[in-house]
């Protein structure tokens, strides 16, 4: 399990080093006052960027175990350790909605 946590750091450093140049491409891409050849352009340089760069190829993973299932984004972790946690009071100002 270690390795899936090296590959999503790899990731992210990959998606942070090209994220400005893939909202430049974008930008142009979609401004409809710019030619036709040049949004083209933008395009295609926009395709040879590494795949991998892009943010939807990072998993969400858990900080604690690691796990890649249910994990909440604002806490990075999954909700079996989040919800130990809340009950062993580690996490302030959350507390159990009642119906």
């Amino acid at each position: 399990m270690r390795y899936l946590l090296i590959k999503n750091k790899k990731l992210y450093n990959l998606f942070f080093k090209f994220e400005l140049k893939r909202l430049q491409y974008k930008s142009v891409m979609l401004n409809r006052r710019l030619p036709n050849y040049i949004r083209q352009k933008a395009f295609k340089h926009m395709i040879k960027l590494n795949k991998n760069s892009s943010y939807v190829a990072i998993k969400q993973r858990c900080f604690i175990t690691n796990n890649g299932r249910s994990v909440l984004n604002h806490f990075k972790l999954s909700r079996i350790k989040l919800r130990l946690l809340i009950s062993n009071n580690y996490v302030n100002g959350v507390k159990k909605s009642n119906k």
